[in-house]
């Protein structure tokens, strides 16, 4: 058996009743036994004892309360009203999850067990004896500085601090489980004494941590003294009078029963009897131990023992495990609740807020902790609210809480169930209280309002409003964590939600231990080796979390490395362990009893030795498929492979340097031959989706298909061959060499239609460069990949993404805009040539923006991120010359009749299971459609204005940021180059072409640019246009929203600075007003050939402008004022 230390001494320190000082809010965690003053109140609304209030103070607030009608405190309106937002009988957590979410919370959070004792363990009693120690120094610390005084108001003496004298030593332990026969109190010190916060009222003894109800379970752990027994309850340890109502012993039959057993009810009023004559009339709110092996019968004690009886009228008993948890439920629960009397700590048999929480959520076998604060945290998930001060933005995710599932509203001492809005709009909640604070009106003497105190004392409904206008707030401003009880967080909370920590994953039997292709394992390298890094990685076409992966040794021992987390959706996980032993390993991903996947794998002792390669074999053989599971692991592996902190500018030497870090590389020497120390992949912004997608259909013997398309014009759009070269036929020849035999009715292998085909035109770039010589035969699997890429690299172009939506010719078809079609990996192309490759959906947070990521390639090599915006992922829903927008990778397929591969058309990928379906979504519209349906996705609540501006302004000044790198390296070109020109291309190639031009001027980047100030100078007309997406009401308050916005777009591009080194050396500071202002300028800003005071559009005349050295050629200039135009209108011209 296991041996436990007990870990709820803080609890019982803690655990007393709902009620707070506005001067001291109450912490939570560890602070409980060195602040116990602050911490033992428990949620009940505020203390008479802060300073006098005016007006006619300590009335009782008589129901309903404030904005409260008869109707809303009735458990069917509240049911009634959520099926405003969510089906009233979903099933939020069934009995198998429930008994699962009770494990999981025995796993520490923040150092701390938050589920309940496990009541037949044995007990750690070293830790138990530092642990009481602990708990009764730091109360007689609070007692010595005069934090407490007794009833009477004086400070404790030294006769009363002698009780709270720490024991050396080994005290003995005594254990034994018993039942209370009638409500009890646990003391949180060694005495029976009160002690109170000044000036005492004796209903608030802070010395009661928590009530204990009749026929519930009591540890007593040893006699104490000659007056008090030490004990511990599920959820709370503390000190017993010794006269205490208490059962004897449970029998050794019964113990499991009634430490750990099912639970029941009876009604009511009802008498039970048992076959020994015993009986005992059932009280209100008691629970019962399900009597073992006996149907209908429940565990009853009394001063003589305890009996299996049921009720004397035949009724049946209520089983209350098994229950499922619904919203009806809940609330039919807490209203059999309203009115009951409130007690600061239970006291007598009545309920604080956390006792009313516990017992509602209780009544599903969902064992809570005693603390409000506690209970905030022992949900499914949980989300802070600190730092949110705008009411409607708390509201929104309140709200959308409450769509996950039940919702618990905590703030320091006090927690509420939340019941949802009320028909006209107005948030409330059901909760035991003691009081509130209300404006009585005027002022008092020294000009504060004038507020009075309202007593409530009982279960009730009230509004989230109450308290507004009062110096201690509204429940709503107070509020700092929203809890759940129910499914997964959501896109809408994905960035705020905590999740609670999985319960430890159970191990399936051999024979059930199998993954999906919904949710599957894979592990890397390839073949495992003793001794070498292990990385196990999870992925999942749905939402799973709370869920841990676990790996088991082949000694069966349990492996928790730490889990990392991606994507949502998809979703992934991965673990790594640096020193796996030789042997049978298995991995399980899943939580408690709910095992989502798991596989088992051998670890071997010894590498393998590399077969031999064949000659004119392939660059890589493909036995396996792109489907589900193998998609999502490719949106894990570029999501990792870029990953950065929030907010943290990021740009690299080369995709290598990336491929290069273990850390990044999800897929790193997965081969086992030491490749990416051998690889050199230096890839452009058309190449890098290629490049990406290659090198991991490489690693795990994927399939993979490319075409080599032209360009395309105005009025005609790139066009493709029908068939793709691939991994198994690089240039062609078999699919040639198969057409050509069934055009001569050879019949070798049915009709395959060239590669070649319709492919007029057709153009092959410049080798990329990626390592490797393709002069000789490749001597291994790494040269032999790294010439492939080579091939890829000098067919594929900007236009190769860019193919007209409708073509089944292509490597990449249109999906829709829907967040599980933009997983990362997905391609964009924008109209005018570049590409990038979604790299990760930051979810939006709290009180902020949410953003989506593109990685980018630039001519140099270098690779970067950039978020998407109108300035940044550029789009036209035009498709008569190109297609531009979101497009994914027809999945590559290996004909087995053939043994070639080949692509899907768009009728197959319509309702396909594996891949994004195809679609054309994205050119239904204008631009702005386009925009707005992004942006709903990426801000799925909606973003104060204030916020949005942010955004804006932070993605402005990114593209500001970008070109001053980019300007720097054509001014370090100059340097090394003296009195060299770089040569000016003419029309279109101006955007797309080879060499320094490409390399170093900007006029793409500058035309991005341009776009992107036009969408800041008009961001406050786009609220105005569009008030909802902002949670504006239309009218004055848009009006009023638009006028602030551009009041602070004018102060945020003065506020945001950035420098530039001029010509002579001198650094010089611009504001993005510097930038906006100088945006005609920037229309012949991007020859490199220009100095750089030029390229940062100084004013002619300014001081600026006056370390100037050079200037382009006469002829360029002239040039470039005739393409003045295309900057101006923001358009490319036509090819």
């Amino acid at each position: 058996m296991r041996r436990v230390a007990v870990g709820w001494l803080a609890l019982a320190a803690s655990a007393a009743a709902c009620r707070t000082s506005p001067g001291a809010m109450p912490r939570d965690g560890a602070d409980a036994v060195v602040a116990p003053r602050e911490e033992a109140a428990d949620g009940g609304g505020d203390v008479a004892d802060a300073a006098p209030i005016a007006c006619e103070e300590g009335r009782v607030a008589e129901a309903p309360l404030p904005g409260v009608s008869a109707e809303q405190r009735t458990a069917a309106y509240w049911i009634e009203r959520t099926r405003a937002w969510a089906d009233p009988d979903e099933v939020l957590l069934p009995a198998e999850r429930i008994a699962d979410h009770d494990r999981a919370l025995q796993s520490p959070v923040e150092g701390r067990v938050l589920g309940r004792a496990d009541l037949l363990a044995p007990i750690d009693a070293a830790a138990l004896r530092a642990e009481v120690n602990g708990r009764i120094a730091s109360l007689r610390g609070s007692l010595e500085r005069g934090e407490f005084v007794d009833a009477r108001g004086r400070p404790f003496g030294e006769r009363e601090l002698a009780a709270f004298a720490t024991r050396g030593g080994s005290w003995e332990l005594r254990v034994e489980l018993r039942a209370a026969l009638e409500p009890l109190e646990v003391r949180c010190g060694p005495t029976r004494a009160g002690y109170y916060t000044a000036p005492p009222d004796e209903a608030f003894d802070r010395n009661v941590c928590s009530g204990v109800r009749p026929q519930e379970p009591v540890q007593v752990l040893a006699d104490w003294d000659a007056e008090l027994w030490l004990v511990r309850t599920a959820t709370v340890v503390g000190w017993l009078p010794r006269e205490a109502a208490l059962s004897p012993p449970v029998p050794e039959r019964w113990r499991e029963a009634l430490a750990a057993g099912p639970r029941a009810r009876v009604t009511p009023g009802i008498r039970l009897v048992s076959n020994d004559g015993a009986s005992l009339e059932v009280g209100a709110r008691t629970t019962f131990a399900a009597a073992p092996g006996e149907d209908g019968a429940v565990l009853f004690a009394d001063r003589a023992g305890f009996h299996a009886g049921r009720p004397e009228d035949g009724s049946p008993v209520e089983p209350l495990s098994g229950r499922p948890l619904t919203r009806r439920a809940v609330i039919e629960e807490a209203f059999l609740r309203l009115d009951e009397r409130y007690a600061w700590g239970g006291r007598g048999g009545g309920l604080d807020c956390s006792g009313f929480v516990q017992e509602v959520l209780g009544a599903f076998d969902l064992v809570l902790p005693r603390h409000s604060g506690h209970q905030a945290r022992a949900g499914t998930f949980s989300i802070g609210l600190e730092g949110v001060a705008d009411a409607a933005v708390r509201r929104r995710l309140i709200e959308e809480a409450a769509r996950r599932g039940v919702v618990l509203l905590q703030f320091p001492g006090h927690v509420m169930l939340y019941l949802g809005e009320t028909a006209d709009g107005v948030p409330m909640a059901i909760h035991a209280f003691h009081e509130f604070v209300e404006p009585c009106g005027g002022k008092e003497v020294d000009g504060a309002p004038r507020e009075v105190l309202r007593r409530v004392d009982r279960v009730d409904v009230s509004t989230l409003d109450l308290g507004a206008g009062t110096s201690r707030g509204s429940f709503l401003e107070r509020v700092t964590r929203v809890t759940v009880f129910g499914g997964e967080a959501g896109e809408a909370l994905a960035g705020l939600a905590e999740y609670r920590p999985a319960a430890p994953a159970a191990m399936p039997r051999r024979e059930t231990c199998d993954d999906t292709l919904d949710v599957a394992l894979f592990r890397s390298p390839r073949v495992p080796r003793a001794g070498h890094r292990l990385r196990v990685m999870a992925t999942s076409v749905r939402p799973l979390e709370p869920v841990e992966l676990v790996l088991f040794g082949p000694d069966g021992t349990r492996y928790t490395p730490a889990v990392h987390r991606l994507g949502g959706p998809p979703w992934a996980w991965w673990v790594e362990l640096d020193d796996p032993a030789a042997g049978e390993w298995a991995a399980v991903l899943g939580d408690g009893t709910r095992v989502e996947a798991c596989e088992t794998f051998r670890v071997a002792r010894h590498a393998p030795r590399p077969a031999p390669r064949e000659a004119g074999a392939p660059p890589w053989h493909s036995p396996l498929a792109w489907e589900r599971d193998t998609e999502a692991l490719y949106a894990a592996f570029v999501e990792q492979l870029f990953r950065e902190p929030v907010g943290e500018e990021a740009t690299w030497p080369s995709l290598q340097v990336l491929l290069s870090d273990p850390a990044r590389n999800l897929l790193h020497d997965h081969l086992g031959l030491g490749e990416d120390e051998k690889l050199r992949l230096v890839p452009d912004c058309a190449d890098l989706p290629y490049f990406l997608r290659a090198y991991f259909a490489w690693k795990l013997r994927l399939p993979f298909a490319f075409r080599r398309c032209t360009r395309g014009r105005d009025g005609a759009p790139p066009i493709c061959p029908a068939a793709p070269y691939s991994n198994l036929d690089p240039d062609g020849s078999r699919a040639a060499a198969l057409a050509a035999g069934a055009a001569a009715g050879t019949g070798a292998g049915g009709e395959v239609p060239p590669a070649g085909e319709s492919g007029q035109g057709m153009e092959e770039e410049e080798a990329g460069t990626v390592g490797g010589n393709a002069a000789e035969p490749p001597k291994d699997d790494v040269e032999a990949f790294a010439e492939f890429l080579a091939r890829v690299a000098r067919s594929v172009h900007s236009a190769t993404a860019r193919t007209v939506p409708g073509t089944d010719a292509s490597d990449l078809y249109p999906v829709a805009l829907e967040r599980a079609a933009l997983a990362p990996g997905t391609v964009f192309a924008d109209p005018y040539g570049h590409v990038l490759v979604v790299a990760a959906w930051i979810p939006q947070p709290a009180d902020g923006y949410g953003m989506l990521l593109g990685a980018e390639a630039q001519p140099d090599g270098t690779v970067g991120r950039r978020r998407f915006w109108r300035g940044s992922f550029l789009f036209d829903p035009d498709t008569r010359s190109v297609g531009a927008g979101f497009k994914a990778w027809r999945p590559a397929v290996v004909d087995r009749a053939t043994g070639l591969v080949v692509t899907p058309g768009n009728a197959e990928l319509t309702g396909s299971a594996d891949h994004p379906a195809y679609s054309v979504e994205q050119y239904r519209g204008s631009a702005e459609t386009f925009y707005d349906r992004m942006e709903a996705l990426i801000q799925p609540r909606p973003l104060a204005p204030a916020r949005a501006l942010e955004a804006v302004l932070d993605a402005l000044e990114e593209a500001v940021v970008r070109r001053v790198v980019s300007v720097d390296n054509g001014e370090r070109w100059v340097r090394e180059h003296p009195g060299a020109t770089i040569a000016m291309p003419e029309g279109y190639e101006l955007f797309e072409t080879e060499g320094p031009w490409e390399d170093y001027a900007t006029p793409s980047r500058d035309m991005r640019l341009l776009i992107a100030i036009d969408a800041a100078l008009g961001f406050p007309d786009a609220v105005g246009r569009a008030p909802e997406r902002y949670g504006l009401p239309e009218g004055e308050e848009a009006e009023a929203a638009m006028a602030a916005l551009r009041a602070g777009l004018e102060e945020g591009l003065a506020q945001r600075r950035f420098s530039y080194v001029g010509s002579d050396g001198a650094r010089r500071e611009l504001t993005l007003r510097d930038v906006v202002d100088r945006r005609a300028a920037f229309e012949v800003a991007y020859n490199p050939n220009d100095c750089i005071e030029v390229r940062w559009g100084a004013p002619e005349g300014s001081a600026e402008a006056a370390a100037c050295g050079r200037r382009a050629p006469e002829e360029q200039r002239l040039r470039m004022e005739e393409y003045r135009e295309w900057f101006r209108a923001r358009k490319r011209p036509p090819r």
